[in-house]
């Protein structure tokens, strides 16, 4: 999709077509390309400028011990003029070095900065691009708190959270928040233990008033992964080969919950690189954890973007969404 469509498509998405960077590398026009391109090319130019940096700082490396052990020759050496030769050798090498470092210290880090927001707002741009989706806001700066999660009794014994890109907005009325995020189970530890969860994270509003809690999960058959670990206070309402559902027990979902709601949110298969789905109501707010492989956590730098997988991705949060809605 093509960023005039993305625009008129996503005509509240104010905050996602306004930050649109406008080049890339070596000024590299941007203009009616699609999001992957923009991408793939941004993503090249920085790997190419690392692979370049590292190179020169490798060669630099060389060149820097062979000069040492010159000098260090000098050094050492009973003839004065070599002495003095050495000595200045070794003070040019030191304000050479603190300068080139002084120099290329944040080129860098810069350029890796520039390149995340550039794929940031270009993914958001295609994420929310649908007509539905209205008073988009994001802020870099914003994260989700671990409180928070720890409260949808799906997760417990984490002790840090990693968040980014967390948005907030309004889909076909209905308030919800979007972020992706890792729930950490363990610090300070030598063999730390693989995270609880990491995926994308989506809440919404639940008209809903009713005692205790629901827990959904549609699990992968061959692998299942990220599995909920806090449902140690409801039993096992249903279960089928790829489906559980929790609750109170004495409780039934079917009556509390929207005409077709789990039949709607089957329909998001759990396969490729999407790994598990959680799910849990409360009265008054649902939310949804997508684990996903690294093909859609990571931002593309050494290997090409997956277009697929952000694709299915983007598929997935709208039948999420579309079923939390309820419209």
């Amino acid at each position: 999709m093509e960023n005039n469509e993305m625009k008129e498509k996503c005509v509240n998405c104010e905050e996602a077509i306004k930050n649109e960077p406008k080049e890339v590398g070596e000024g590299q026009q941007l203009a009616d390309k699609p999001y992957q391109s923009i991408i793939e090319e941004a993503r090249i130019a920085l790997y190419k400028d690392y692979a370049k940096t590292k190179k020169i700082s490798n060669i630099m490396m060389f060149v820097v011990v062979a000069l040492l052990a010159s000098t260090m020759f000098m050094i050492v050496s009973q003839n004065k003029t070599l002495q003095i030769i050495g000595y200045v050798a070794v003070g040019l090498l030191v304000v050479g070095l603190g300068v080139y470092y002084f120099l290329n210290r944040k080129k860098f880090p810069d350029k890796t900065k520039n390149y995340v927001d550039l794929v940031v707002r270009n993914l958001n741009s295609r994420m929310f691009a649908d007509k539905h989706f209205a008073e988009m806001e994001y802020n870099r700066e914003k994260k989700l708190e671990l409180a928070e999660l720890l409260g949808d009794g799906i997760y417990a014994e984490a002790v840090n959270i990693n968040s980014r890109n967390v948005i907030s907005g309004v889909f076909k009325g209905q308030n919800f928040t979007y972020a992706e995020a890792a729930l950490i189970r363990t610090t300070n530890r030598k063999k730390p233990l693989p995270p609880l969860f990491v995926g994308h994270y989506i809440t919404m509003v639940y008209n809903l008033e009713f005692d205790g809690r629901f827990v959904v999960v549609f699990k992968n058959i061959q692998e299942p992964v990220d599995l909920p670990n806090a449902v140690g206070d409801l039993v096992v309402l249903e279960e089928k080969e790829n489906l559980v559902i929790y609750g109170l027990e004495g409780s039934e979902y079917q009556k509390v919950l929207k005409d077709n709601l789990v039949k709607k949110l089957s329909k998001v298969a759990v396969t490729h690189h999407l790994l598990n789905i959680n799910i849990a109501f409360w009265g008054g707010r649902s939310v949804a954890y997508l684990s996903y492989d690294d093909a859609v956590m990571s931002v593309p730098f050494d290997k090409p973007f997956n277009a697929e997988g952000f694709e299915n991705a983007c598929d997935n949060l709208g039948a999420v969404l579309e079923a939390f809605a309820g419209k």
